[in-house]
């Protein structure tokens, strides 16, 4: 019994396309693997009141129609939808049905959303909370809070211009060494920051008194910003646990992007690293949106030089970049760019619309890879091994989902109905060919894959669970029909992605290389890279063939 989807996504998931921002667009709604739009026919207040609440926004200004933030394009999900405004998402309204409808995209549907946080909605106040106090910080607050006794004037500028001043005491700030190197005139204290940053500065210095500090989404990048001018380093110490708890907050990728742009200026690879990670495991996400064409140039290619990138295929790598080099002007994609694309990775009829004039030596490559058994190949694999390896492509056939809503009903119930058929254990099995290249297109291997919540269903498939969730994954059937010198030449590095919510991957690792079996043990609170604050967990096994030249 098979439920796949394109990405991972859950059937509901909303976003916004088209707007001036992240709090406006024209709504798209995913089913079925596919994203589509919605008419705009009965669409009013209430409809919109439903989107903006579960976008995580207090509610909607307006509703609008007649396709007001463009036309979309592909299926029509949804019309003629009656929303009392109370619905938790917009598929829980009354409607036909998914894709009945009598629009085109000229009457597609769109909102806008009051800014601010849905107090309803988790993690829409998500904070995070240093002390490193020592003592009287509460005394010492209240000292900085009164503008008592002030013998210091600090300036807050934005462009040379001094915006607002704060009155501090020289003896507090001179207690912490670190602002003495990055200061050393004392009597001078300026701290230059963007208009937006402006009204944190007071938050910083209040630190340097109380030793404590509360950071929120739209204040992260500033206050580390402006620490990192002072030489506040407990703070930039704490940074990769402050990205990790905040990168996940924010679907529009704006912080996820300043967040990269701070650690390249600190010169913290590690840093880099815990943004990167995120941005790759998101990738479906990213090249979808605003943000994507906006980014800079060497974030684009840090990103393609990577092969932890969960996308649908390399095919939407290439679009993804052809819009992206469109946004900066650009006539073609830079040669240093177009060499990070892997185009042996790109299936074979993708290949073929692809246009000869601009791509003509990478469509030849890539069309080698697909006709050609291994031995002519083995060579170029082992010159350019990283071209020729799978990214972790979660389209259709290489990728199998248990999303949330059947883990649950099994977790509840202990069944779930599926195309009308009860269906008591989270195990399936699914066929992908051995290898991706076109030339074993008629060569299958079948999987076998599981969830187990219980230590009863691990011991029934003969595994035992040192914690739960886990998830297994092993081949089930192999077919012995390929030629005599591919024995041993291709293998497996197999992937676990994990949704939470239905809204971004938080967890991705490999399975162990072995026919016979292996498990991964999904992990929970602290041991999770990049939190997630709900139980509500997709998983996604991938496939990911490579050829081995040892």
């Amino acid at each position: 019994m098979s439920i796949r989807w394109s990405t991972g996504f859950e059937d509901g998931y909303i976003r916004l396309a088209g707007g001036q921002d992240y709090a406006e667009g024209r709504v798209e709604i995913f089913h079925n693997g596919v994203w589509g739009t919605v008419c705009d026919d009965d669409w009013d207040i209430n409809d919109a009141h439903v989107v903006c609440r579960q976008l995580c926004f207090p509610s909607a200004t307006e509703a609008l129609g007649s396709a007001h933030f463009g036309n979309g394009d592909g299926n029509i999900w949804m019309d003629n939808l009656g929303c009392s405004g109370d619905e938790a998402n917009l598929f829980h309204c009354t409607f036909p049905g998914w894709g009945v409808h009598n629009c085109g995209h000229s009457e597609d549907a769109g909102v806008r959303c009051e800014n601010g946080p849905n107090t309803g909605c988790k993690n829409a106040d998500v904070e995070y909370a240093l002390d490193h106090n020592a003592s009287l910080s509460h005394q010492l607050g209240e000292l900085f809070d009164s503008g008592r006794d002030c013998d210091l004037t600090i300036s807050v500028v934005v462009d040379n211009n001094t915006v607002e001043t704060i009155c501090a005491h020289r003896v507090i700030l001179s207690l912490n060494s670190n602002l003495q190197t990055s200061q050393p005139d004392i009597n001078s204290l300026r701290l230059d920051v963007t208009y937006e940053c402006r009204e944190h500065a007071n938050t910083v210095i209040r630190y340097f008194y109380t030793r404590k500090i509360q950071f929120t989404l739209p204040s992260v990048y500033c206050i580390l910003n402006m620490a990192s001018q002072w030489g506040l380093t407990e703070l930039h110490n704490e940074a990769a646990s402050i990205f990790r708890q905040f990168l996940p907050e924010d679907p529009t990728f704006q912080s996820p992007n300043s967040f990269y742009r701070y650690a390249v200026y600190t010169g913290d690879e590690a840093l880099q690293e815990v943004s990167l990670r995120y941005l790759a495991w998101n990738c479906e996400t990213l090249i979808q949106s605003q943000v994507w064409t906006s980014l800079p140039f060497d974030l684009v290619k840090a990103l393609l030089s990577r092969s932890d990138l969960v996308v649908r295929n390399e095919t939407a790598i290439l679009s993804a970049l052809e819009r992206w080099a469109a946004a900066q002007s650009i006539t073609t994609i830079p040669e240093v760019l177009l060499k990070l694309v892997r185009f042996p990775m790109i299936p074979a009829e993708d290949l073929y619309t692809l246009d000869s004039s601009r791509y003509h030596a990478s469509k030849l490559q890539g069309f080698q890879f697909n006709a050609l058994p291994f031995m002519p190949l083995i060579s170029d694999v082992s010159e350019e091994e990283n071209v020729y390896t799978s990214r972790i492509y979660t389209g259709p056939p290489w990728s199998f989902t248990f999303n949330f809503h059947i883990f649950k009903a099994h977790k509840d119930f202990g069944y779930y109905t599926l195309q009308g058929q009860t269906i008591s254990t989270l195990t399936s099995d699914f066929q992908t060919p051995v290898h991706n290249g076109a030339y074993f297109a008629f060569h299958s291997i079948r999987w076998k894959t599981g969830v187990y919540s219980s230590d009863e269903e691990c011991t029934t498939e003969g595994f035992t669970c040192s914690s739960l969730p886990a998830v297994s994954l092993k081949i089930e059937e192999k077919k012995n029909d390929l030629p005599s010198e591919m024995e041993g030449r291709i293998h497996y590095s197999n992937k676990l992605v994990v949704m939470c919510e239905g809204r971004y991957v938080f967890h991705v690792e490999e399975f162990a290389a072995d026919d016979s079996g292996s498990l991964i043990f999904v992990p929970s609170g602290t041991e999770q890279v990049y939190p997630c604050h709900s139980d509500h967990f997709s998983y996604q096994v991938v496939v990911r063939p490579h050829y081995s030249t040892g």
